[in-house]
């Protein structure tokens, strides 16, 4: 692996690129740093092992603790495999006929309440997704709530001061969180105002559960939700390696 000064600069604006895009490809750095792409897949390959970044088909997604920077559709197609699993074991022995839950917004989330949606379970569901929301709302015996506040149309959720104030004096038996990374013993999000509705949920509930895949864990964030002792169980699943090749 090339270590040298000009390499050590190029990898710290791959990163620094990544940071405000979705998915960069591979000729899109090519032509950006005139490198060859040999090239750039070691620096992907160096930057990947580092944990700052995923490579997918193409090109190359971060991982540096930003996923608000990510769009939810894009993130709905990443390590489905891992969500539906943590979501199938969440639904069947978390929740149960007559609860109130919060179902935190996100991808990991959304495929909670796939699950739920599946399971028929009657119950009351609090959540700032608009996806989760679309999907539970037909469900007979299912009542869903959500906190308001304004909408973000790239997160597809509802979040800010506003969601905050909505939510006094509301108790749930059970908070289904969605942290951005879990690191040195803490769970952590990478938006401040996301970050406050999650301590808050965190505060309204009697029992956590957390829904991570592999990708989150070491993966640090801006914003602590809580520490590893506040959680009551991580239900967490490896993912599959991601494409190693523009080619494969």
């Amino acid at each position: 692996m090339n270590n040298s000064k000009r390499a050590r600069e190029r990898q710290n604006e791959i990163r620094e690129i990544l940071q405000t895009r979705e998915v960069v490809s591979v000729n899109e750095f090519c032509s950006h740093f005139g490198a060859s792409i040999a090239t750039i897949r070691n620096d992907l390959a160096y930057l990947e092992g580092k944990g700052y970044l995923q490579r997918v088909k193409g090109g190359a997604m971060s991982c540096e603790g930003k996923a608000r920077s990510t769009s939810m559709d894009a993130r709905l197609n990443l390590h489905k495999t891992a969500k539906a699993r943590i979501a199938k074991d969440i639904v069947a022995n978390e929740i149960k006929p007559g609860m109130t839950l919060i179902l935190d917004a996100g991808s990991s989330g959304y495929y909670v309440a796939k699950e739920l949606a599946k399971a028929a379970i009657p119950c009351t569901v609090i959540t700032p997704s608009a996806k989760a929301l679309m999907m539970l709302a037909p469900m007979e015996g299912v009542q869903v709530c959500t906190p308001g506040g304004k909408y973000d149309s790239v997160q597809d959720t509802w979040h800010d001061e506003d969601a905050l104030n909505c939510l006094k004096d509301i108790h749930a038996d059970l908070y289904i969180m969605s942290p951005d990374g879990i690191c040195d013993g803490q769970y952590n999000t990478s938006d401040e105002s996301e970050n406050e509705i999650k301590k808050q949920f965190v505060a309204m509930s009697d029992r956590i559960v957390a829904a991570a895949d592999g990708s989150k864990m070491g993966r640090p964030g801006d914003y602590v939700i809580c520490l590893e002792k506040d959680v009551d169980k991580l239900y967490t699943e490896p993912v599959r390696s991601v494409i190693r090749s523009i080619n494969d």
